[in-house]
């Protein structure tokens, strides 16, 4: 087996705790492929220059830490496992203090691979991928715009306000959460259509299923595509908006030691302190 390390500098200075973790590797006789640090979400691009680094990826730091690395690691059929260095850690296996464990676990196969379905949204010729959630937003926050929503090409809502959120499951606690949306479980098939901030009394989320295709369509206001937290501005000011599921799913290594409910309540928990 070849374990690939990826960290994040913000949350692991000099990369002391993943240096650690490749420390075990080397005494279990386990090799470390590929070595990675990363101060920034830009950096994370070098990872396509380098083909397949290994047969499980290894992230250090918080759930913005995986999504950075996760799009590459869905096209290479890469699995992931999150080693919890922020806060919340929604997408991750293992805390800092359990890496003696991580490599037992990792050298003895005793793991399971958990898919995670991705979006895939496609304008102006341009395809962009997410884990969580594409959002079609306006490009200035003293302006709402509106927005037409359409599902499998029906008319679903028109959505006045700052933007609409299309998140998946794995996305229901994201941002979505935010805007009062509903949580699904993992293994719910469907994707959450949101408003941010409508200006309206009626407007709801919306559960489609995740074969759907979503159409979002604006005119006459200047607008930006945000994947994962990844912005992209709109050149054209009629904005159309295709959002499908991907054709690849994210891996996750999961060891089975805690359902996804107990990990919601334990994590949700923590917000606001």
């Amino acid at each position: 087996m070849k374990i690939a390390v990826y960290t994040n500098y913000n949350k692991d200075p000099h990369g002391m705790i993943a240096k650690q973790f490749c420390g075990i590797l080397a005494r279990k006789g386990i090799d470390c492929g590929y070595f990675y640090g990363d101060g920034g979400s830009s950096a994370a691009s070098d990872l396509f220059k380098a083909g397949r680094i290994g047969d499980v990826l290894v992230a250090f730091g918080g759930d913005g830490t995986m999504l950075n690395v996760v799009e590459y690691c869905a096209r290479t059929d890469i699995p992931i496992l999150g080693v919890n260095l922020g806060r919340i850690g929604f997408l991750s296996e293992a805390s800092k203090d359990e890496l003696e464990k991580v490599v037992d676990l990792l050298a003895s196969g005793k793991y399971e691979i958990e898919r995670r379905a991705m979006l895939a949204a496609q304008i102006d010729g341009n395809v962009y991928h997410a884990l969580n959630e594409i959002i079609l937003g306006t490009d200035s926050n003293s302006r709402i715009s509106t927005i037409d929503v359409c599902v499998d090409g029906h008319k679903a809502d028109s959505v006045r306000g700052d933007g609409v959120i299309v998140a998946t499951a794995t996305g229901s606690t994201a941002y979505s959460l935010s805007c009062n949306g509903p949580v699904l479980a993992p293994d719910v098939n469907a994707f959450i259509i949101n408003a941010i901030c409508p200006h309206s009394l009626h407007f709801c989320p919306l559960v489609v299923n995740s074969d759907s295709v979503v159409t979002l369509c604006t005119n006459g206001s200047k607008m930006r595509i945000t994947a994962d937290g990844r912005v992209y501005p709109v050149e054209t000011d009629e904005c159309n908006v295709t959002i499908t599921r991907s054709d690849k799913d994210a891996l996750f290594v999961r060891f089975g030691s805690q359902s996804f409910f107990e990990k919601l309540i334990k994590k949700l928990s923590y917000w606001g302190e």
